[in-house]
């Protein structure tokens, strides 16, 4: 059996090719989830709605869409742990092939639960997708496997690049078959997608870590309880707690805004997607074009209290009441502000700890996301249901707190590398 280091070296002629099945794995998982968070907005909402009761109120409507879309994230802040611990006790290859049998299998079951019109099925299977596709964590691992940490940024950016192409390609692909042939066609695509990514990933990806003995004698059940020292973690908690109200904020604008567009301005499944469309793009343009501009030029902590701010206003200006463009405009403001928030506060985080941390920290930080994203996605639905304004005044309210949090809990000589940081928790005074 080959060795870890063996393997890196292997593939460090060519780690673009190497990563190809892994960008593909990425990029499959968001383009679907971009698709369930536009089709299922218009789809839950409308008053003839074959998958909620007869006669149900709005507000009824609202949470269970909040419900149903807050089941593929609450699964990833489960699997995300439980797949990185398995990857490294068994290797990367196995368990990928096997969370994306298990999310091609959920699909087929998702097409099932659309066509039967059956929501305990279609529910059941978006959590089992949310586990399956967990597995994107893995793709950060197997880029650090794969290339030297000097050019390890640039593949991580070329991972993102592909993640901000399937949340534009997701809702306009999609949008415009559910607009022309309903919304099972949509996922039966997904599920050939699928398929073949699958068959890809059989054929051409080749091991980049080894199982590791160590990790064989660790309990699975102990990848979740790491989760409980952003807690314990006294130095990192205001980082961990900061992250964590900006993914609330901005995860949950972006998947409300849809319901906000149709409820408001009551746009059609092909206009709604384009828009959301339009708000990925800008996220995208924010953290593959400005981001790298400003990284090295503008202290991260300031870039985070000012980017925050923007995201904060620009999702209060949604609510001028000017039309569905102007919301949409200042929701491409809101995106482009929050999208960079979202990254200086992860790097903010990443250089408060050592090399030996950072996957453990960072690994922490990714299940606060899916779980902020759960929470602002249920939250804002309810919201939703009573007054289609509360959820944007209350992310934008999330904003500022982190802002306030931000200002004054973590100094500017903090963000620095230090011994007391650098050690595990649970060693010393941390």
């Amino acid at each position: 059996m080959m060795t870890a280091v063996e393997l890196r070296g292997t593939a460090a002629p060519k780690p673009l090719v190497r990563l190809v099945p892994v960008y593909a794995i990425v990029g499959v998982s968001y383009l679907g989830y971009a698709m369930m968070a536009t089709l299922f907005v218009p789809m839950m909402l409308s008053p003839t709605s074959p998958y909620v009761p007869e006669g149900a109120s709005m507000q009824l409507r609202s949470l269970l869409l909040g419900v149903l879309l807050m089941l593929y994230p609450m699964a990833q802040v489960v699997g995300s742990p439980v797949l990185g611990a398995l990857s490294d006790r068994y290797g990367r290859r196995p368990v990928l092939v096997a969370s994306l049998a298990v999310t091609t299998i959920a699909y087929g079951l998702i097409c099932i639960g659309l066509a039967t019109h059956m929501l305990w099925l279609l529910a059941f299977a978006l959590a089992a997708c949310g586990i399956g596709e967990a597995n994107a964590a893995i793709g950060t691992s197997v880029v650090a496997d794969t290339t030297d940490p000097d050019e390890r940024p640039k593949y991580l950016g070329y991972m993102w690049s592909v993640v901000s192409v399937s949340y534009v390609l997701g809702p306009v692909l999609g949008g415009a078959t559910a607009a022309r042939f309903g919304y099972m066609p949509p996922f039966l695509a997904m599920l050939a997608i699928l398929a073949a990514t699958l068959a890809t990933v059989v054929v051409f990806f080749r091991e980049t870590h080894a199982p590791d003995a160590r990790a064989q004698s660790q309990k699975i059940a102990a990848s979740l309880g790491n989760l409980l020292t952003v807690f314990t973690d006294k130095p990192l908690r205001a980082y961990y707690l900061v992250n964590f109200l900006v993914f609330v904020a901005s995860m949950g604008f972006w998947r409300v805004i849809t319901e906000y567009l149709v409820d408001v301005f009551d746009l059609s499944v092909g206009e709604v997607t384009v828009d959301y469309a339009a708000l990925a793009l800008t996220a995208g343009i924010g953290n593959l074009v400005i981001m790298p501009i400003l990284v090295g030029r503008v202290d991260m902590r300031r870039l985070g209290m000012i980017s925050t701010t923007l995201g904060a206003l620009g999702v209060l200006l949604v609510l001028v009441p000017a039309g569905a463009s102007v919301a949409v405009a200042f929701g491409a403001l809101a995106s482009i502000a929050l999208a960079l928030s979202f990254a200086s506060l992860s790097g903010l985080l990443s250089a408060r700890v050592g090399p030996e941390r950072q996957g453990a920290v960072l690994g922490n930080n990714t299940a606060l996301g899916f779980l902020g994203e759960a929470i602002g996605v249920l939250g804002g639905s309810m919201l939703a249901g009573i007054s289609p304004e509360l959820p944007m005044v209350l992310f934008a309210l999330v904003a500022l707190l982190a802002v306030i949090i931000l200002k004054t809990r973590i100094t500017p000589t903090e963000a620095v590398v230090d011994k007391a940081v650098s050690r595990h928790p649970g060693d010393g005074e941390a």
